[in-house]
């Protein structure tokens, strides 16, 4: 049952449940309804029962027989017209029928009703006979001072008829309610759902040549428009994203194309040159150069694949940063010294923050190696750390020819340079700095760049306390 369900359109099931909440209203409206007009004929009938239960009593006499007469006669001496439409018995305190007043003649009701024994009012509702339901109201009463036990009968056929006749009614009109509800239901379903037609079909026709297409939006208000509008947003990212793996795909090929095709053609020179050995020695350093510049593309683009498919945040510890800038500066000393270039670390021995230690060093190492790259020679680089009471500010600030603000948010692009030409020369990639902004981010801080007053570029990484 639950498959087929499942397998039924929403608009089907919508119209089902649009005629069952019907059905289940219309049972309680009509089951409430009933209850009211039975309630309120009931007491009808029980108030009239009442009203010839005193009339009674006053109009019964007792015989010099022990016996009661009903005193009222028509106009012609008969009981046929006495102003009164019940029917009643009235009986004695010991079991004893002293009058019987019935519309038709019966020898012995005894066995239908037995004597009223009841010392207070009472209301019942017998079966006469097949068919005839009556309304019995018995009850204590006083006939010339006498106690006496007194049974008035009010017919019910009426009141049942009038029941039978909503029954009958409710009956004829609950299936056409219930068709009609689904009717209605699933003719709102169609149309409450047809946006929803419109974005499936625009759904299948869009592709991965095609991510520029967008789902019709007629109303952005209402559930399905807020839906599309969410669709939209993944297909405007989804767009963004293979755009830029289409371009990252283009610019890895180009890198790893540059050194492999310097490896062959340094190659077959030294093949067609091979008899000085001082060229072959020196071709095969070029060769081991291309092969490390190489190794090192390579490596920078595992870190970053491993870092995009490393979801989980990354582990956290107390990070001395004073210390860690202190093991970048040693670090990079070497490399530094080659073109005359010093590193300064300004920080105070207290400043920490809670981060990985192996991001916030990754990135630390991509700034300050990028600030040697492009700084020229006899230059300084400064590295400091200053806590405020907000937050946590790490910045290397170099005296390089600095970056056009235009290029401050695209230079942390993956396989971005600002002077192609001169990056690789240098031997950049243009992924250093894409590094750094993707470690920093997984250790919740960011990263900014911001033009020195002095001339050159100032990187900045800053963590919220």
């Amino acid at each position: 049952m639950k498959s087929w369900w499942q397998r039924r359109s929403v608009r089907f099931r919508l119209a089902l449940w649009y005629a069952a909440a019907t059905a289940v209203v219309l049972i309680a409206f009509a089951w409430f309804v009933y209850e009211v007009i039975e309630h309120r004929l009931g007491a009808d009938l029980d108030r009239q029962l009442r009203s010839d239960f005193e009339l009674i009593e006053a109009q019964v006499d007792l015989d010099a027989d022990e016996g009661a007469r009903w005193n009222v006669h028509g106009p012609h001496g008969d009981e046929a017209n006495a102003p009164i439409s019940a029917w009643f018995d009235v009986w004695s305190e010991n079991g004893e029928l002293l009058l019987r007043h019935w519309p038709f003649q019966k020898a012995n009701a005894n066995n239908v009703l037995p004597p009223p024994r009841a010392s207070t009012l009472s209301f019942t509702t017998v079966e006469l006979e097949r068919g005839l339901f009556v309304r019995v109201m018995d009850g204590p009463g006083q006939v010339e001072g006498r106690p006496v036990l007194i049974r008035v009968f009010r017919d019910e056929t009426e009141m049942r008829r009038t029941l039978g006749e909503i029954v009958k009614v409710s009956m004829l009109g609950f299936p056409l309610a219930v068709a009609l509800a689904a009717i209605g239901g699933y003719l709102i379903a169609t149309r409450s759902l047809r946006p929803l037609d419109a974005m499936a079909r625009q759904a299948r026709r869009i592709t991965s040549e095609s991510l520029s297409k967008r789902l019709p939006n007629p109303n952005p208000s209402d559930e399905l428009g807020r839906l599309a509008t969410v669709f939209n947003d993944t297909l405007a990212r989804l767009e963004a994203s293979f755009a830029e793996l289409q371009r990252f795909t283009a610019d890895a090929s180009h890198e790893l194309r540059s050194p492999l095709t310097a490896l062959r053609a340094v190659g077959e020179v030294a093949l067609r040159d091979g008899n000085d050995p001082a060229a072959l020695r020196e071709t095969i350093g070029s060769m081991l150069e291309e092969a490390q510049r190489l190794t090192d593309l390579v490596d920078a683009l595992l870190t970053l694949a491993r870092m995009d498919a490393t979801k989980a945040d990354a582990p956290r510890e107390e990070v001395n940063i004073a210390a860690l800038l202190g093991e970048v500066r040693d670090q990079f000393e070497v490399l530094a010294n080659e073109k005359r270039q010093t590193i300064a670390v300004m920080s105070d021995d207290n400043v920490a923050v809670k981060a990985d230690r192996t991001l916030l060093h990754l990135a630390l190492v991509n700034l300050v190696h990028n600030a040697i790259q492009h700084g020229p020679a006899d230059s300084r680089i400064l590295i400091t750390a200053v806590r405020s009471a907000r937050k946590i500010d790490i910045s290397v600030k170099d005296n390089g020819p600095g970056i056009a603000r235009e290029y401050h948010q695209k230079i942390f692009e993956r396989f971005f340079r600002v002077d192609k030409a001169r990056s690789r020369a240098q031997g950049g990639a243009g992924l250093g700095l894409a590094i750094a902004k993707q470690a920093v981010e997984r250790i919740g801080g960011r990263i900014m760049l911001e033009n020195n007053s002095d001339g050159g570029s100032v990187f900045r990484i800053q963590f919220e306390t």
